[in-house]
């Protein structure tokens, strides 16, 4: 007959808590598998020598610890969640604020290369000495071409789309990490659209200002499930 032995018995509350945690911490870090079921059983007081009686106060005050924790951490990942969605909305206002800036600029483009353009053909008519009559049904083509090439009204009302399907996003429930990158891929692509079309500095400034929003919203979005 052996003798000496210590029989063992699991200690089924505090293991099943302790798999609530580390399943909380896969969601919480991003990490994917089971617990390991080996890395469990030695985890402190997950097996226990058995015992003729057990105590139900020490039992019940270590699911309560554990219950506190989870929650704890619940609602510690509820308050970064709303403060990284406040800074978002943030980052979204900024963004709203620079696209009048450009459809204002684009809409006095149009006249600036009429006069531009007239003001080419007078310099060169001086320059050579000579007096041409200007053709106007000519000038208004080369204008129309020129406007039609640095259009962006387009751009302007997808840009203006990107930006209200992002903020819908934001305050909706479950993952949204791959939409909202999507998203700000979107509006990086106008942006650029829009720098490669004009000249005008007022433009430039407004679209370069919009990629360094969505720059810093695309460091936010790596925060986001």
């Amino acid at each position: 007959e052996r003798t000496g032995e210590i029989s063992y018995e699991l200690n089924r509350p505090l293991i099943s808590g302790y798999i609530s945690a580390l399943r909380a911490m896969q969601q919480e870090f991003n990490v994917t598998g089971e617990p390991d079921i080996n890395v469990i059983a030695r985890l402190p007081g997950a097996m226990q020598p058995v015992r003729d009686g057990i105590d139900e106060r020490m039992v019940a005050g270590v699911e309560q610890a554990i219950d506190d924790a989870l929650s704890d951490l619940e609602q510690m990942r509820a308050r970064e969640g709303e403060e990284l969605a406040a800074e978002m909305r943030s980052r979204l206002d900024e963004i709203e604020r620079h696209v009048p800036v450009i459809e204002n600029a684009a809409s006095g483009l149009v006249e600036a290369y009429r006069s531009r353009l007239q003001k080419r053909i007078a310099e060169l008519v001086a320059r050579e000495g000579q007096s041409i009559e200007l053709d106007q049904g000519r000038l208004a083509q080369e204008v129309a071409y020129l406007a039609d090439r640095s259009d962006i009204s387009e751009e302007i009302a997808r840009l203006r789309s990107h930006l209200t399907q992002f903020r819908e996003v934001v305050e909706s429930d479950g993952e949204s990490g791959k939409r909202l990158d999507f998203l700000l891929q979107e509006l990086n692509r106008e942006a650029n659209t829009v720098l490669s079309k004009s000249t005008d500095l007022t433009i430039k400034e407004a679209g370069l200002a919009i990629k360094a929003e969505v720059e810093k919203l695309r460091e936010q979005v790596q925060n986001v499930e």
